[in-house]
């Protein structure tokens, strides 16, 4: 029995071995990291807090490679070698795979140097911001952002976890680690930490004799010495074997940034989005009140309106309504797909991702043809383009767009969304520009119809529709290089050997793809204010008091001519700390310095001066004839007056003439005949006024519009090189450039803005025009001041602000230099157009103006040398920071 029992736990001995699982194999080492362990390798990181609204991380990582790795001779190859891949991922990357960084950045390839010695130096620089709650890389480095902590990680590639890592260094940036685990060695300036693995005084390898196969070492000993020499030699490479084995440190720094730093870092969280989208709405909601209120002001007018009166009336309460709702599409979407990604809902964030973006966008088109009202052909190319996204839509599984079958990266769900995606935007694209046409003809801004005589230009889908064409393939041509590019930038170490890597890129687009939807009506959206300009322009065109001598005396005319300057001209600041709330206050800021610079010195201009006589104001009594009569009296008081200069300078004949008549004749012209005239005395002009003055302080026009028409004209000159410089300025200079290039409507964008700059030049030229007669000064250079102050009183308040927390203010003082530029320029424009009907008379328009003036070569010499004061200082404001990367402002809502 005893046997028996032996035999059977010996067989069951048996059984359970054959059983057990076999010992895993040991993981395969693709690297040859073994022949890393003499490389050298130190790194740093850097976190720069200050002059920017999120935290930049910088970092290097050099790596002396040894020239017994095998694959140190690939790293000289090409970038797009699979070699280089290959060694270059070995060296840089903690992980293998694909190696998909998306948070990672770099100015270029890391730089590859050949040694003497066979051996190969690289040296990786990358950088990141950190802009989200969550885990950004940098090379080798990590940040982990949470709410008032962040934590900066050293991941080790695994081929250079043996290596000899020199040094180690950290620099969290002000005010310094919380935390650091293990405990630096030392420490660099106020806050970077220093560890040192291995010493860096270990003797270098020398190179590999290529003859023999076998590494050599120059001998160190002296002669009689060869013991001696023989004993430092062990004990060097006992202490160099043991720093290459001692483990590299898992370096982990803790820190507190600081609260803007903090809040610039919560872009993708609800609440945050919420403060961010909420100023814009409340901003966009103050607006319609304002025009709505504006329409109920017309309406109140005893006046019967004409048919265009009306319509203009009515488009600009459409408006101000749908400008609401399209807020509240815009922004509400935006709420919505932040919490949807806070909550993880596969329902409503994968699955029917199609159906919400589409949904919205065609909501959002809905709500623009509300104010287009196209013509029927413009109504059926708006159909055949809404078919495509409807189609996706409310059938995505059709087109394999289901989240659990988009993996499968099919070509009919890339050809199906990128066809709707391209169909909405052709179709948001032809709703706006339809809107815009429909406010603009309404209201007269457009030349009537050669075809047909007093009536208004029809968009014509036959202009329409190539240009919309035109527009969204130039889009979507960037759109698509742009999104190669940052596929290239995220996947330039994955392994493109392997189907994964072309199912991934293909996948990779088709999401690209359905986000821009979103992505690009937030981007056409920013500029509805451009609406909201046309629907105010058409009012005022329309519906002007008559007979007022500017907006300022009518309370409609008044509110929206206010209004549209805080719309249009103030610059849209209000952005701190990665969310917008406070934006509603920049732009009641500017509507109330304009109307706070202009309104207390009305009583100071030219024509608030009263009559010598009647008292009365000279403005009630220059009406279109005393222009007239002004101009005539302008010409011979010059005359008198260059007679005068002559006579003071001797240059007159045998006979000059009398000065006491020449100032008879001169005290002459300032009669004026009162209209009606009064019975028993005359009028004249008021003693610090002279007929030039008078004529000058009336404007080239007859009517407050139509000086603020012609104001705008004459300032699309300096606007065009002011737009330029302020594209260079917010979006081209530093690391601007760079941004333009990553953003997926980036290049396009500068053409919208360009268009966003010349509105805002031309519109603060219209206001300085349309309020011409009640500004201040007796020449145009001064009259152009005030709206200067206020367009930078906002512009400084944000500034202040921006100081406080601690981001970039590049910008602002050169916008507002820029601002005095184009003014002064369009208000001595404007002076000169006043007596264009003597250009015939003179050789130059320079003779002109200084006649106008009263000018001579010390006084043009006086102001040019202001000018190059001022334009140095600009200079030096401007070139302040020359590190630093402004800020763009915000789109305005």
């Amino acid at each position: 029995m005893s046997g028996r029992a032996a035999g059977v736990l010996l067989l069951l001995l048996m059984l359970l071995l054959a059983a057990a699982p076999p010992a895993a194999p040991a993981p395969v080492d693709d690297c040859r990291s073994t022949k890393l362990a003499t490389a050298r390798v130190s790194t740093w990181v850097l976190l720069e807090h200050g002059n920017r609204t999120s935290t930049k991380v910088r970092s290097e990582l050099r790596v002396e490679v040894p020239a017994a790795w095998p694959f140190a001779r690939n790293l000289l190859l090409s970038e797009e070698s699979p070699e280089y891949i290959r060694a270059m991922a070995c060296i840089t990357r903690p992980q293998v795979g694909q190696h998909r960084l998306w948070s990672e950045w770099r100015d270029g390839p890391p730089e590859v140097t050949a040694e003497k010695d066979g051996g190969v130096t690289v040296v990786d620089r990358t950088h990141t911001w950190v802009n989200v709650q969550d885990t950004v890389h940098a090379g080798v480095w990590r940040v982990r952002a949470t709410d008032d902590r962040w934590t900066i990680g050293l991941d080790v590639p695994r081929a250079l976890a043996g290596a000899r890592w020199t040094e180690i260094k950290v620099d969290p940036g002000g005010p310094g680690a919380e935390t650091a685990t293990p405990m630096p060695d030392g420490g660099e300036g106020a806050t970077a930490l220093l560890w040192h693995p291995a010493p860096s005084s270990t003797k270098k390898p020398a190179a590999r004799n290529p003859t023999k196969g076998t590494a050599t070492k120059k001998p160190a000993v002296e002669k009689g010495t060869a013991d001696k020499g023989a004993a430092e030699k062990g004990r060097q490479k006992a202490a160099a074997k043991a720093a290459a084995t001692k483990p590299v440190p898992a370096v982990s720094v803790r820190l507190k940034p600081s609260w803007q730093r903090s809040w610039g870092a919560r872009n993708n969280r609800p609440v945050v989005a919420l403060l961010d989208r909420s100023g814009y709405m409340v901003s966009g909601v103050l607006t319609s009140a304002l025009l709505l209120y504006g329409v109920v002001l017309y309406r109140r007018r005893s006046t019967a309106p004409t048919a265009r009166q009306d319509r203009t009336l009515r488009n600009l309460a459409q408006w101000a309504m749908a400008s609401v709702l399209l807020g509240l599409l815009i922004d509400g979407r935006a709420v919505l797909q932040q919490y949807g990604e806070e909550l993880r809902d596969d329902v409503f964030w994968q699955n029917d991702l199609a159906l919400r973006d589409h949904g919205f966008a065609l909501a959002f088109v809905a709500v623009l043809l509300t104010s287009a009202r196209p013509t029927p052909r413009v109504w059926a190319a708006l159909a055949c383009l809404t078919v495509p996204p409807l189609l996706v839509a409310t059938a995505p599984g059709t087109f394999d767009l289901r989240s659990e079958a988009l993996f499968r990266a099919s070509g009919l769900a890339l050809a199906a969304e990128t066809t709707a995606s391209v169909c909405l935007f052709a179709l948001c694209s032809l709703a706006w520009a339809a809107a815009a046409w429909r406010l603009a003809t309404d209201g007269g801004l457009l030349p009537g119809s050669r075809r047909f005589p007093g009536n208004d230009r029809v968009l014509r889908l036959r202009v329409a529709g190539p240009a919309v064409l035109a527009w969204t393939i130039l889009v979507s041509a960037f759109f698509a290089l742009t999104e190669e590019r940052a596929w290239q930038r995220a996947s330039w170490l994955s392994d493109r050997s392997v189907p994964q890597y072309g199912r991934d890129h293909w996948n990779n687009f088709v999401w690209e793809s359905l986000f821009s939807v979103p992505r690009a009506q937030d981007w056409l959206s920013s500029y509805l204010w451009l609406l909201t300009a046309v629907a105010m322009l058409a009012v005022l065109r329309a519906r002007r008091s008559a007979t007022a001598v500017s907006p300022l005396e009518e309370p409609a005319d008044r509110l929206l001519v206010v209004t549209f300057f805080g719309v249009v001209v103030t610059l849209p600041g209000g952005y701190v700390a990665g969310f917008g709330t406070i934006s509603l206050l920049w732009q009641l800021l500017g509507m109330l310095a304009l109307y706070g610079f202009v309104a207390p010195f009305a009583g100071r201009s030219a024509l608030s001066q009263p009559l010598e006589g009647s008292g009365r104001p000279l403005a009630t009594v220059a009406d279109a004839a005393g222009r007239a009569t002004l101009l005539d009296k302008s010409r011979s008081y010059r005359e008198i007056h260059a007679e005068l200069r002559r006579l003071d300078q001797g240059m007159f004949g045998d006979v000059p003439p009398k000065r006491s008549n020449l100032e008879r004749r001169l005290s002459n012209l300032h009669d004026w005949p009162p209209t009606p005239p009064a019975p028993g005395f005359a009028d004249r002009l008021p003693a610090k006024i002279s007929v030039v003055d008078a004529a000058l302080a009336l404007g080239p026009r007859d009517t407050w519009w139509a000086n603020g028409s012609r104001c705008a004209r004459l300032s699309l000159i300096p606007a065009v090189p002011a737009s330029f410089l302020m594209i260079w300025v917010w979006h081209i200079r530093g690391e601007g450039w760079a941004g333009i290039l990553s953003d997926q409507f980036g290049v396009p964008s500068l053409l919208l803005a360009l268009v966003g700059w010349m509105a805002t030049w031309t519109g603060a030229a219209f206001v300085l025009g349309a309020l011409w007669r009640r500004l201040p000064g007796q020449r145009g250079a001064a009259k152009a001041l005030p709206v200067t102050l206020a367009f930078a009183l906002p512009a400084a308040a944000d500034g202040l602000v921006l100081h406080f927390t601690d981001e970039s203010t590049a910008g602002i003082a050169l916008a507002v230099s820029t601002m005095l530029f184009v003014l002064t320029v369009t208000a001595i424009a404007m002076d000169f157009d006043t007596f264009r009907t003597e250009r015939r008379y003179w050789q130059s328009r320079m003779g002109l103006l200084l006649s106008v003036y009263q000018m001579r070569y010390y006084s043009l010499q006086f102001a040019y040398l202001i000018a190059q004061i001022v334009a140095m200082i600009s200079i030096w404001q401007f070139l302040a920071e020359p590190d630093s990367a402004p800020q763009p402002p915000e789109p305005k809502g």
